[in-house]
């Protein structure tokens, strides 16, 4: 039965890989931001019958936008289609810094630390300019961050260090291991305020990672969540046979299912 479910959700990606999302749905802006310093280009894919006067919508703010806007759209739409759901926006954040310098938390051989001064580019410029101009929920639990690798480990710095901007985190093989895993070390420093907070999140790994650095921070981070958070709402997930970059799509097709059934 996993090797079924494994070969559907690889024909799905495949699928989803060759078509873009449709343009029509698509919105597109560029912010100079005064956080970083960095330009950045962002994606808003919206629903079909969208109107910001009559309604507000919740919102998916996805990192390495390049690579992964299309795929996590057009499930979006379809899951979307499915449910009889139009209140979702898919935004799109495109490089402006090195990703290693925006997504990583601290200044090490293997990442710049600009981790902090994004966060803020996303909570102070981005979310109101959506709020604004697109009619986004400004409520914390109809936010959500979905991050692979360098994106995960953004993810649970989001959810450790600004526990108020988001109530969903779906991050797929996130780099944990970083610094000396010091992502691990702020969730416990951060927990006794942030396990107040009802949140979903959704943690994905391929199971061929468990060779190298990427299992155990991630088993040590699902164990403190699972046994910490009351209010917490959380899936982990192991793509059999697959790497870092291989199981990135199955996992995002199964976070978003995930979202969508407990939002």
């Amino acid at each position: 039965m996993k090797k079924i479910i494994t070969i559907l959700l690889l024909l799905a990606f495949v699928s989803c890989k060759k078509e873009d999302f449709k343009a029509e749905f698509t919105r597109e802006f560029a912010i100079q931001s005064t956080s970083t310093g960095a330009n950045y280009t962002i994606k808003v894919a919206q629903p079909q019958n969208y109107n910001s006067e009559l309604q507000k919508y919740a919102t998916i703010y996805v990192l390495d936008g390049e690579e992964n806007f299309d795929l996590v759209a057009k499930n979006c739409q379809i899951i979307c289609s499915e449910r009889s759901s139009t209140n979702v926006l898919v935004v799109s954040i495109g490089y402006g810094n090195d990703r290693a310098v925006d997504y990583t938390p601290t200044d090490v051989a293997e990442g710049g630390g600009g981790a902090e001064k994004f966060m803020h580019f996303i909570k102070d410029e981005l979310m109101p300019k959506m709020e604004m101009d697109f009619g986004a929920d400004s409520s914390r639990k109809s936010k959500t961050i979905l991050g692979h690798s360098f994106g995960g480990l953004l993810g649970a710095y989001a959810f450790a260090k600004f526990n108020d901007v988001f109530g969903n985190y779906l991050m797929l093989s996130p780099s944990l291991w970083y610094d000396n895993e010091i992502v691990l070390k702020y969730e416990k420093e951060n927990r006794s305020e942030n396990k107040k907070s009802h949140q979903l999140v959704f943690l994905g790994l391929g199971e061929m990672e468990n060779s190298g650095r990427m299992l155990a921070p991630f088993e040590a981070y699902y164990q403190q969540l699972q046994n910490n958070y009351p209010d917490l709402i959380i899936k982990k997930s192991l793509e059999p046979h697959l790497s870092h970059g291989g199981s990135k799509n199955p996992n995002i097709i199964k976070a978003l299912n995930f979202y969508f059934q407990n939002r």
